[in-house]
């Protein structure tokens, strides 16, 4: 009997130990450098695992020293000298605050949307203001055959004017002031030959060029094969229709309940506030993303994959019996405690 106690003992120790193994922090990880952010880590069937000096036994993985250190750079330890940088109190790790990104350096929080004319350091910021503009010499400037007037970048005709009234023949509205050319009024954008103003192209419409693509999809929509569709570094993604209603609005599009829009892919390892900001929504896999769970979280500051997903070719795949694993060991458990309470 005594020799029953001991095998159950040391059972229950390893299911012990074994619990606290799995509640370790795991980043997923291809290679033994994707691990070198922390104290002994190491690659171990594709997640980081970290290991006591000395005995070499598993512990939990934390930062090691030099990183927590590097107080100037985004995801350093907290405090945060850089202006508009916040403290995420459960990682104790530096982050940009709401409206703000990281720079390419990760030592400054830039807005994260800039209207034209303002500064800028990459595209994003300038086409989240106004789709039809870009960041060209660190200043956000309206794209080639636009020009801005009154607040937004308009689509410019071939056509010259004097007055509004000049440029009814062609489908516009507008007389630009500084090109005195005529323009497209607000949800319009000109022609292949900028001969009219046409409305916006929806995802898979037919297309002749990337404008009309651009006016519904956002900045990263282009005209390929003659269809709208998505830029390789983006895919297409339902969103709420939020289109405001005004005088000069499409109607039609108004009163879609929904419409597609190209959002960015996010990469393994993108800095990230929550796990919102990791998460990708393709119309193809709505259905499969509620049954298996999404592919990443944000953990520490960055996307990565999550407990039913590891990390292959840079991306997070679904691994068959990860989701299963928990209610696996949890059930062990149960089945030692009743039949240890049964021997005594």
């Amino acid at each position: 009997m005594q020799a029953i106690h001991r095998w159950i003992l040391l059972l229950l120790a390893g299911f012990v130990a074994t619990c606290r193994a799995d509640g370790l922090l795991e980043l997923s990880c291809s290679s033994d450098a994707q691990c070198a952010q922390f104290e002994r880590g190491r690659c171990v069937d594709m997640a980081c695992i970290c290991t006591a000096r000395g005995s070499g036994e598993r512990v939990p993985c934390t930062p090691l020293e030099e990183r927590l250190k590097l107080t100037n750079i985004i995801g350093g330890s907290c405090p945060c000298p850089m202006p508009n940088a916040i403290c995420h109190t459960r990682w104790q790790q530096c982050l940009c605050s709401e409206g703000h990104v990281s720079s390419v350096d990760r030592r400054r929080c830039l807005p994260e949307v800039v209207q034209v004319g303002g500064s800028c350091e990459f595209q994003q910021q300038c086409q989240l203001a106004d789709r039809f503009s870009s960041c060209i010499g660190n200043q956000c400037l309206c794209l080639n055959h636009f020009e801005f007037h009154e607040g937004r970048c308009s689509a410019v005709l071939q056509s010259s004017c004097l007055e509004d009234k000049d440029c009814g023949s062609c489908g516009a509205s507008i007389c630009l002031t500084k090109t005195k050319r005529c323009g497209c009024s607000k949800n319009f954008v000109h022609n292949h030959n900028m001969t009219k103003c046409i409305k916006g192209s929806a995802y898979g419409d037919a297309c002749e060029h990337s404008s009309p693509c651009k006016m519904n999809l956002g900045a990263d929509g282009r005209c390929l094969d003659h269809l709208c569709v998505c830029r390789s570094t983006h895919y297409p993604k339902r969103v709420a229709n939020q289109v405001a209603k005004d005088e000069n609005d499409d109607h039609d599009a108004v009163n879609n309940v929904e419409r597609i829009t190209c959002a960015p892919i996010v990469p393994f390892g993108a800095l990230c506030r929550n796990d919102s900001e990791c998460r990708m929504q393709p119309m193809e896999q709505a259905n499969a993303t509620a049954s298996i769970g999404h592919p990443m979280v944000c953990n520490w500051g960055e996307c990565s994959c999550s407990e039913t997903h590891r990390l292959e070719d840079n991306k997070c795949v679904f691994v068959e019996n990860a989701a299963t694993h928990y209610q696996l060991r949890g059930f062990v458990a149960f089945l030692c405690i009743q039949f240890t309470m049964i021997l005594y």
